[in-house]
């Protein structure tokens, strides 16, 4: 993944110059996180659509937190966006119990999400092939 690849590519989902300078342009590390990144990325895609599908919130807020934790640091606004607007549906169902409300339908309201962790996956597994390839 070199600067040129970084520049030349348009990226949809993420901000791979927001993690060089982030990394002070370290090549080798922002390589080793896209590869953590991607090594994750399918188990985070899992444990959303498990917590969706049983409706279980406490285990939702943590996977979101988790999905906000790997994204920022790619500045995946686009999955940002969706896991805090997901977390607040969650925290005022957590904590407030909506009377007389039915749940919101977790799997429908999950899977756009999970759809962009997947596009952003991909993004970064082409820029990292760009390097290797």
């Amino acid at each position: 993944m070199s600067e040129s690849s970084i520049n030349r590519k348009r990226s949809d989902f993420c901000n791979l110059e927001y993690l060089l300078v982030n990394l002070g342009r370290n090549q080798a590390a922002a390589e080793r996180l896209i590869r953590l990144f991607l090594e994750g990325a399918p188990n985070l895609c899992v444990r959303l659509e498990q917590a969706a599908e049983h409706g279980d919130l406490p285990a939702l807020k943590d996977v979101l937190h988790d999905i906000r934790s790997s994204c920022v640091l790619f500045s995946g606004n686009r999955c940002l966006d969706q896991a805090r607007q997901l977390e607040e549906l969650v925290r005022e169902h957590l904590h407030e119990a909506p009377s007389g409300k039915s749940a919101p339908n977790w799997p429908s309201i999950s899977a756009p999400l999970i759809l962009c962790i997947q596009c952003m996956a991909t993004e970064l597994a082409d820029i990292l092939g760009d390097r290797e390839g």
